[in-house]
């Protein structure tokens, strides 16, 4: 049976009949194929297939779109989609290259689907990956999620956001993506990579520029090394349920961009972060709070806006500000010098007094005499 087939809801199209005499032109029927797949590729990948009942200039074209954009969404019932997908790479034109998969699923995947749609993308030189679904593991307590035995040349963008609550999802020791510039990623686990218990998943991407990692864990590991010459913007972030925060050791010394997000506790606090100064740092955003204020937590965020001097840009929420203030003999410590400072954001909670006493002593000396608060009922 044809794909076109199984797709559901497939559009009704009025056919209006014109002659030559009337003066029709198919205008876009009649532009070279090169322009066609590349008006295609803003299209979701149902979209494209069904543009197959147009005419017979259209009937296969969608087998050679360099993307595959989906979505559940599109689809009535789950078991529709992931049969249109499978049927999808089954049916297109197998030697043509795929760039792009975008793929969105708001149920169940099994890993082994997943593992058949990043072999194949891996095979068909893909550029870009973005997969974002809950992952059937009910039978395993960790989920191996897939191999990186052999290197994706190729690959330069990876967004992977995961969710199962009752399991943990474990990715390879190492992402073997050696062209990879730019990487997401939520809800995963690091596994460590040696016996001393370190997790240095981005060791092979050489090429990392930028890189995000959302609600993640450690699998026999104790710290997370984040390594990369190049790295020049970086994100880490704890969900609000994460209740196992890990050490993180970064050593980046072009990083221009830096934000962390979270709860900090006796792994984030009892540890050097950065091995470098941070002397091209641009811009960074803190917005980390404690179960319990104490002056040990106040001093390791003292530590890091000592490396942040240079920054043009610094982002902090009032629970930050409030760690701050519990610095014994506060304000009347040693200060921070932000020479280059042209902007201080501050998220608060309107039910909470912003700490003006940590904010002045933060602008002393700074280009500005202010800090732009924002409101924020929760963040």
């Amino acid at each position: 049976m044809s794909l076109q087939g199984d797709i559901v809801e497939v559009p009704k199209i009025k056919r209006a009949m014109y002659t030559e005499k009337e003066g029709y032109v198919d205008r876009i029927g009649s532009l070279p194929t090169s322009i066609l797949l590349y008006i295609m590729t803003f299209l979701t990948t149902k979209e494209v297939v069904q543009t197959c009942i147009l005419s017979k200039r259209w009937k296969d074209l969608w087998k050679y779109i360099p993307t595959l954009i989906a979505g559940n969404t599109h689809f009535r019932r789950a078991e529709f989609f992931k049969k249109f997908v499978s049927k999808v790479l089954l049916h297109r034109d197998n030697s043509s290259p795929l760039h792009n998969i975008a793929f969105k699923h708001g149920g169940y995947i099994q890993p082994q689907y997943f593992a058949k749609l990043l072999s194949y993308a891996a095979s068909h030189n893909m550029e870009q990956f973005k997969f974002d679904a809950f992952i059937d593991g009910r039978h395993q307590k960790y989920i191996m999620f897939f191999r990186c035995e052999s290197p994706c040349h190729s690959l330069k963008y990876l967004n992977l956001s995961l969710r199962e609550a009752m399991r943990t999802i474990v990715l390879p020791k190492s992402l073997n993506f050696p062209q990879l510039t730019e990487c997401h990623l939520k809800g995963v686990t690091f596994p460590s990579s040696d016996e001393n218990g370190y997790a240095e998943p981005f060791s092979t991407c050489k090429k990392l520029n930028t890189l995000a990692i959302d609600d993640c864990a450690l699998y026999d590991a104790q710290t997370l090394c984040v390594v990369g010459d190049k790295l020049s913007s970086l994100t880490i972030q704890f969900g609000v349920l994460n209740h196992y925060p890990f050490e993180v050791q970064i050593s980046a010394p072009n990083l221009s961009s830096f934000a962390f997000v979270g709860r900090l506790n006796s792994c984030t606090a009892t540890h050097k972060l950065f091995k470098h100064n941070l002397d091209l740092l641009q811009e960074a955003r803190v917005e980390a709070y404690c179960v319990e204020i104490s002056s040990e937590f106040a001093e390791i965020l003292m530590s890091w806006l000592k490396r942040f001097k240079n920054v043009i840009s610094l982002g902090l929420c009032s629970e930050t500000l409030e760690v701050i203030s519990s610095i014994p003999k506060f304000p009347d410590i040693e200060h921070v010098h932000f020479a280059n400072l042209k902007s201080l954001v501050v998220k608060n909670d309107p039910n909470k007094d912003v700490p003006k006493e940590v904010l002045e002593y933060l602008l002393q000396d700074t280009p500005i005499s202010e800090a732009t608060i924002i409101e924020v009922a929760k963040y």
